[in-house]
């Protein structure tokens, strides 16, 4: 595949692993905007304040930092099995998902169930990721003290993280559920 040449600061520094999560944000309808998106934030802005006011933020990133290393290696896990399972497995049931098309387009080509599905739980896989090394930067960060303000930003991010991955996730697998029920194209993605 020919790449374009890159301009400004990806002729330094590789961008290119933004291309999933920018098809991803491109392709999601207003309804998993709010359910995605909007809801995850939401809790994750109500949560920051809540342990903002009663002066426990470090508490909770604490317990977040002690509990989520070892459920997001996991979810970073399955959602590779997903991903792999989707791209490698033949047959009348991945034709099908070729085939479906939903209402969506990206690159004013519509997406089919399919690529609709590749680029959700790509989505989920680069947000777990992104998850555990912020993870992992604040325990790194807390041995040399962190400011208040750093870790309520920090405890927003996480919270909102895993809403959202698991939201993401959730939803995939109901698409990918749903697909096998309606092979005449009547449900969209």
């Amino acid at each position: 595949m020919k790449r374009k040449s890159q301009g400004g600061l990806g002729k330094y520094i590789y961008m290119e692993w933004l291309i999933p999560i920018k098809d991803y944000y491109f392709s999601i309808r207003k309804n998993e905007v709010i359910f995605e998106i909007a809801v995850p934030f939401l809790i994750s802005v109500v949560c920051s304040f809540m342990y903002f006011n009663s002066g426990k933020i470090f508490i909770a990133l604490d317990g977040l930092s002690e509990l989520l290393p070892t459920a997001i290696s996991i979810l970073i896990g399955f959602t590779v099995m997903l991903i792999t399972l989707l791209l490698t497995s033949s047959g009348d049931n991945v034709e099908l998902l070729k085939t479906i098309e939903t209402d969506k387009v990206l690159y004013k080509k519509p997406v089919t169930l399919y690529q609709g599905l590749h680029i959700q739980f790509s989505h989920s896989l680069f947000s777990e990721i992104f998850l555990l090394l912020l993870i992992f930067l604040y325990l790194f960060l807390k041995g040399v003290g962190l400011h208040m303000a750093v870790g309520v930003g920090m405890l927003g991010i996480e919270i909102y993280l895993t809403l959202n991955i698991l939201l993401s996730i959730l939803r995939g697998i109901a698409n990918l559920y749903f697909s096998f029920y309606n092979s005449k194209n009547e449900k969209k993605m």
